[in-house]
């Protein structure tokens, strides 16, 4: 009989009988003497030692586990902490050991259940093992929700309190309201809330001594007290900066929130680091307070960084049925001149065309948060609808006005030599971009929540042609909702809009009007191919409209899938008509998560096919979701 522990923990005994030839190990008064069956016998034995565990034993009670009595979501979390749930896959060899299995879930779904404030629960298992799979089963009885009473907070010397200046929260501000469920980790965060209530005032030191937590079951509240203390409040000392290589020190300390002498606040402290990790220059930022004040009471500050490589290139590629195969190169220098000057160089060559940038950004331009942005930019497109060679360069002003709001405006140059339907044009304009974002999302190129709102609009003048000038502009907005946390299903929508006014369509330039159909609008259709058109050729229009909705599914850490539907046009009048020739394309798209952002690849098909224009199909890859 061989002893074995199962990987979850529990004692197993298994036989092994009938298996090993007989053999003899005798002693030799060197070492062991053992003949040829008795190598093969221990050769044996080790195989089923490290083989043991991975053997399908008939014995093994195979069994599923259902919960019931509480919400899927609270379901869901309580099989995350299951034993029975975890080791489902390794079965037990007997009722007693998966009894015994199960009996330790009861204790893991009380806590759970108490944190979010079910102080009285009442869970009973059961198995079946008549069915088979074998049956375990929790009726899962929460009881009622205890709410919080009373929140005292409650200074370690209330003589010294009187005389500090600190005002503390409301039990609202603290999430801890007379009524509301008595949630654990609310209490934990209010605690941490009440530290850095009082460390924005001025008391680095202050601290939370103790915390009471009293559960009457009787009337079923809770009630909590803090014993606190807050030390003397301090103003900041001298902000040392330790770890700078080739960064200029006097452009980091312009970014410093506070000066010598001012009252202590730990929001600036925070705010110093994020800002320093945001700006990509740095591999490491620690800002931290001394343990002791200086010899005029203040407290000094030490900033300790360590500097990024400053050089980066990156390449990228795609390929849409419509436009073929493409590629990006970049190569940028995040700190050229020391201070934060950022040199970017990229190269973009499609199957209809080529694109290379090159751009100089300089932030915290004069003040914080504004940014000046210089680029110089040479391209050339050939597609259905035209062929465009076209120089240009800007200089912008952004600023950062929120850290969710960000605007800019500045003056752009562009020389452009168009051939449409065998007409050849060229153009000098010069023109005034201004644009807005607003981004509460979560992430850039995997949202799951939030929303995006963009406006971009620049008056054209050709100064070579002073009759032709017009106002170009455009807005978006996406909108993401995430309505299953598992599986991961999330709602996005998508809505465009934009025109141009002041000239015909004839006179605007071809590459600045508007089209629909591609990867970007419209998917299914081939590129700029919905809006107007002269027999199969492209013109573009003067207004566009563009709607679009998925719904993304995550199966696993790595794959997804999506459906989705695009719909819209490009019209030749200023203003879209949303109520006619809009063109529906439909499709699924496949997802594999990297940590960069999701692989996308999307299939999609016309629902309002044109003969002798639509494809059947259309194939999109790339990188990020669609919108």
């Amino acid at each position: 009989m061989i002893w074995t522990r199962g990987a979850d923990g529990e004692d197993q005994f298994s036989k092994i009988t009938g298996v090993l030839p007989a053999c003899r190990v005798g002693y030799s008064r060197r070492y062991f003497h053992m003949g040829l069956k008795c190598r093969i016998c221990l050769l044996m034995l080790s195989l089923v030692f490290l083989t043991h565990e991975s053997w399908p034993d008939p014995a093994d009670i195979r069994y599923r586990v259902r919960i019931d009595g509480v919400s899927r979501d609270v379901r869901l979390e309580l099989r995350d902490i299951s034993d029975a749930v975890t080791f489902i896959r390794k079965p037990p060899p007997s009722e007693i050991f998966l009894r015994r299995r199960a009996e330790r879930d009861i204790d893991r779904f009380k806590k759970y259940l108490k944190s979010h404030a079910y102080f009285d629960p009442s869970i009973e298992v059961r198995i079946d093992t008549e069915v088979t799979p074998a049956l375990v089963y929790f009726d899962v009885d929460k009881g009622p929700r205890y709410v919080l009473r009373d929140l005292v907070l409650d200074h370690m010397d209330p003589k010294k309190y009187k005389e500090d200046t600190a005002k503390l929260p409301d039990p609202e501000d603290l999430g801890l309201k007379a009524g509301d469920p008595a949630v654990t980790k609310t209490i934990l965060d209010a605690r941490d809330f009440l530290t850095a209530r009082l460390m924005q005032q001025g008391y680095p030191f202050a601290e939370i001594l103790s915390q009471d937590v009293v559960v009457d079951h009787r009337t079923r509240e809770v009630s909590v007290t803090y014993v606190f203390k807050t030390g003397s409040p301090v103003d900041f000392g001298n902000t040392e900066i330790r770890g700078l290589e080739t960064i200029k020190e006097d452009y980091l300390r312009r970014q410093i929130l506070w000066q010598e002498g001012e009252r202590y606040n730990h929001d600036s402290v925070r705010r110093l680091q994020r800002r320093l990790l945001e700006s990509e220059l740095y591999a490491s930022v620690r800002v931290l307070r001394e343990d002791e004040l200086d010899e005029y009471g203040r407290l000094p500050i030490v900033v300790e960084l360590k500097e990024r490589t400053p050089r980066s290139a990156g390449i990228g590629g795609s390929y849409r049925t419509d436009e073929g195969f493409g590629g990006k190169v970049t190569w940028e220098h995040r700190n050229r001149f020391g201070r934060g000057e950022r040199l970017n160089i990229s190269g973009t060559m499609t199957e209809i065309g080529y694109a290379v940038e090159l751009g100089l950004r300089k932030p915290d331009f004069q003040v914080l948060d504004q940014t000046i942005r210089m680029t110089l930019r040479i391209a050339e497109e050939e597609t259905d609808a035209f062929t465009s060679r076209n120089y240009g360069a800007s200089i912008l002003l952004d600023r950062q006005v929120t850290r969710r709001l960000a605007v800019g405006s500045g003056l752009a140059f562009k020389y452009s030599e168009v051939e449409q339907r065998d007409i050849h044009d060229r153009f000098s304009l010069v023109y005034f971009p201004s644009h807005m974002d607003w981004d509460t999302s979560d992430d850039i190129l995997n949202p799951g929540r939030g929303g995006r709102l963009t406006l971009r609009g620049a008056p054209y003048l050709d100064v070579s042609d002073t009759d032709l000038h017009f106002l170009k502009g455009r807005a978006g907005y996406a909108r993401y909702i995430r309505v299953l946390r598992r599986p991961e299903i999330i709602l996005a929508g998508r809505a465009m809009v934009g025109s141009i006014v002041g000239v015909s369509n004839d006179n605007i330039p071809a590459d600045e009007r508007f089209y629909a159909g591609g990867g970007g609008t419209v998917r299914g259709y081939p590129f700029q191919t919905v809006g107007p058109l002269d027999g199969d050729v492209p013109i573009g229009g003067r207004s566009l409209f563009v709607l679009s909705g998925e719904v993304r599914m995550r199966a696993t850490e790595q794959l997804g899938f999506s459906i989705f539907a695009d719909g819209g046009s490009a019209y030749e009048n200023t203003m879209p008509q949303i109520d006619e020739d809009i063109l529906w394309g439909a499709g699924i798209g496949l997802r594999y998560f990297t940590p960069i952002g999701p692989l996308r690849m999307d299939i999609a098909v016309p629902l309002d096919r044109r003969r002798d224009i639509d494809d059947k199909f259309q194939i999109y890859v790339s990188i990020g979701q669609a919108f």
